[in-house]
């Protein structure tokens, strides 16, 4: 048996298509060939964020069989935590907002990447767990002494991190 969820997001003027599968064998549900991840975005406004974990909700509310997964890798300029304290908030926003059961949200750090990035993955219950992939040692992150999470200028322009991290190597691309 293979089960395919396929989900079309309209994000402003852009449509975003994505397509997951999971096989069924002797030895459970394996990721099928085709696998590709239900969504993935990176450090946006936390309007924005809300918006993909709106329709992660909706995919998990529709299926009561299936968990999701939150997947989230720090950038290579990154806060201490980070991609927990992202991570817990994406969980925090999905149960207490949209109602989805704690135990069917589960996240994972996924390490260190060059830029942040999330990537959220619903899968039946009983599923394997996403595997992550890190592609930055954890002695190449520069990790920033300025991080505060409560930065009141950040939060009023809707900054998704809520850090007030700052890295002069790295370029940071407006907020959308």
């Amino acid at each position: 048996m293979r089960i395919y969820l396929c989900q079309i997001v309209l994000s402003g003027s852009i449509a975003l298509t994505s397509l997951s599968g999971l096989t069924t064998t002797y030895a459970g549900w394996q990721p099928a060939a085709v696998d590709q991840w239900f969504d993935t975005y990176g450090d946006i406004s936390w309007d924005d964020e809300r918006a993909h974990l709106d329709n992660f909700s909706i995919a998990l509310q529709e299926d009561p069989n299936l968990v999701g997964y939150i997947i989230v890798y720090a950038g290579r300029c990154a806060c201490v935590n980070e991609a927990r304290d992202r991570a817990l908030r994406a969980k925090k926003y999905t149960v207490e907002t949209r109602g989805i059961p704690e135990s069917r949200i589960k996240w994972i750090d996924g390490g260190y990447r060059e830029e942040f990035i999330v990537f959220l993955q619903p899968a039946p219950t009983g599923a394997p767990a996403p595997t992550t992939s890190s592609t930055v040692k954890p002695g190449e992150v520069k990790f920033t002494k300025n991080c505060n999470t409560k930065t009141s200028r950040r939060k009023r322009s809707g900054a998704a991190r809520g850090y007030s991290a700052s890295c002069p190597e790295k370029s940071k691309s407006p907020v959308r």
